[in-house]
């Protein structure tokens, strides 16, 4: 069996198993049986069960947003992250706690701003923004949704993820436009002060 496809087939294998057991559970042996792969191939991929959620949860989630990366979608992206994460608590809290939160928000960030780069390059085509405004303005909304999708984890995404989106999508409805014009009429300095 290829390398992908093992990779694929134990991924398929946890997706099943979490539907019936928790995690902490979920066995290799039980993996290896269900995807017709050898406990080699699962350790050549993967150093243990939380190593494969953790790719899993990242090539899930990912998936999500990356589905949504336009203009027009972008808050269904964020949506459907949100969604997929909430679907799967177990899965969502045991990646948290593999990665640790500060490459758990590094992962996050570069999903969101998938979600935010097309908004900021649709409206900023017609206008004349440098290169560092634009990036610093996807950055700073990138940012303000990691820090909601960042408390709606803490408090246990207890939250309506439907609300979540809805609200951030009302905020930044005109904002991301306003800051470009804003960097627009004032560009930054680009030179350092002498």
């Amino acid at each position: 069996m290829p390398h992908t496809d093992a990779k694929t087939a134990l991924a398929r294998a946890l997706r099943d198993a979490l539907t019936t057991t928790p995690l902490s559970k979920v066995t290799v042996s039980g993996l290896t049986r269900a995807a017709g792969v050898t406990r080699q191939a699962f350790y050549y991929h993967f150093s243990d069960i939380r190593d494969l959620t953790v790719w899993v949860f990242k090539r899930e989630v990912g998936n999500q947003v990356a589905a949504h990366s336009t203009y027009d979608e972008w808050s269904d992206g964020l949506l459907a992250m949100l969604v997929w994460m909430q679907s799967h608590p177990e899965e969502t809290r045991s990646v948290l706690s593999s990665l640790g939160m500060e490459e758990f928000q590094i992962f996050l960030y570069k999903q969101l701003h998938s979600v935010m780069e097309p908004v900021v390059d649709e409206l900023s085509q017609d206008l004349r923004v440098t290169e560092g405004d634009r990036v610093f303005i996807a950055d700073h909304f990138t940012l303000c949704m990691l820090g909601h999708v960042c408390q709606w984890l803490a408090s246990g995404m207890s939250s309506d993820p439907y609300i979540l989106t809805e609200r951030i999508s009302r905020i930044l409805d005109g904002q991301v436009l306003h800051a470009l014009t804003i960097f627009t009429q004032k560009p930054t300095m680009t030179s350092a002060r002498a």
